[in-house]
């Protein structure tokens, strides 16, 4: 039988976040978001906004940068759906991720790499439903956390639509403009 608490090595992860930089908009027409990368420092976060605000497109919205706290090693939908609840196409927790206020940067953790997953799976022909799992220390627990929620409802009838990308952080995940 699978538990929720995958680890309890030396260092309690659950008391480690990483900052997501995304930038989200809207316009007359459409939203779009982007997701821009994980890091392990807010300097880091800074820099890559800087260098994000040259580009066309991005330019164009230069206050619609996010920086999310995001907790290492927390588990979204832990008890699968029954629904498509957020926004068509993308479904959101009711509420932001809870980071306790003695929860810290990932830094002197040293990692070089976190793991994402996400689970998307086809609506119809033009639309996908798409929910963000969470951020995981390593590949390990990432495909044990996919392994526990293909048992949890709406997860079950779709098990192959887990995706696992590792995420090097304070990397360059957009590399050009859009519009």
């Amino acid at each position: 039988m699978f538990t929720v608490v995958f680890i309890l090595d030396k260092i309690n992860f659950m008391d480690y976040f990483v900052c997501a930089l995304e930038h989200t908009y809207m316009d007359e027409t459409h939203r779009g978001s982007k997701f821009l990368g994980y890091f392990d420092d807010a300097d880091k976060v800074e820099k890559e906004k800087q260098r994000l605000l040259h580009f066309c497109g991005l330019a164009d919205y230069p206050n619609d940068f996010h920086l999310k706290k995001v907790g290492l090693n927390k588990i979204n939908w832990q008890n699968g759906f029954t629904e498509v609840v957020g926004e068509i196409g993308k479904d959101y927790l009711s509420e932001d991720d809870f980071i306790p206020d003695y929860s810290q940067i990932i830094k002197e953790l040293d990692f070089k790499t976190v793991f994402k997953i996400s689970h998307t799976y086809t609506i119809h022909a033009f639309l996908d439903n798409e929910r963000e799992i969470g951020v995981i220390s390593d590949e390990k627990m990432a495909n044990d956390v996919v392994h526990f929620l293909r048992q949890k409802d709406g997860f079950n009838k779709y098990t192959d639509d887990f995706i696992i990308s590792e995420i090097l952080l304070n990397d360059w995940q957009w590399s050009s403009g859009f519009g």
